[in-house]
């Protein structure tokens, strides 16, 4: 048996509440579909080799059509792009990106042919990192000395 309620008690979710809430699970299951369809896209473009990389380490590894150098993408958005030496150690992280809001299976896919196809454009444009930038250390700070009791 419901109980009828004074309008001060009326629920807190009035009908613009419940559509906004509605709107945001539309979204968010559509922003799922979409990333499922991106992340499948990117596979079939992938090579035999390139899908056990990914499927098995989250990364693959792309050739620049230009210099012949190696990346590897990794799973995500920003700053998910090595650049590798001779012996496949990193030697910078790059991060480029398509505008909009994309899935990121769609990010990924952009990258790997820009790097594919145009090499130079994506690394002019493209923020970098050195390696050896990220693993100094950050300088240490003197601690104040403790004011005497």
């Amino acid at each position: 048996m419901s109980r009828a309620r004074l309008p001060s008690q009326a629920s807190p979710r009035g009908p613009a509440s419940r559509l906004r809430h509605w709107l945001a699970t539309l979204w968010r299951a559509a922003a799922g579909r979409a990333a499922e369809r991106a992340l499948t896209l990117l596979k079939e473009h992938l090579s035999p080799s390139q899908r056990r990389q990914y499927e098995r380490d989250g990364a693959f590894e792309v050739i620049g059509g230009r210099s012949g150098t190696r990346y590897r993408i990794h799973h995500g958005h920003q700053m998910n792009i090595e650049q590798l030496d001779g012996t496949g150690r990193r030697v910078r992280l790059l991060c480029f990106a398509p505008k909009g809001r994309l899935a990121i299976g769609d990010i990924m896919l952009a990258q790997k042919l820009a790097l594919e196809l145009y090499e130079e454009d994506a690394i002019l444009t493209a923020n970098k990192i050195a390696v050896s930038t990220m693993l100094q250390s950050p300088p240490r700070r003197a601690i104040p000395p403790r004011p005497a009791c």
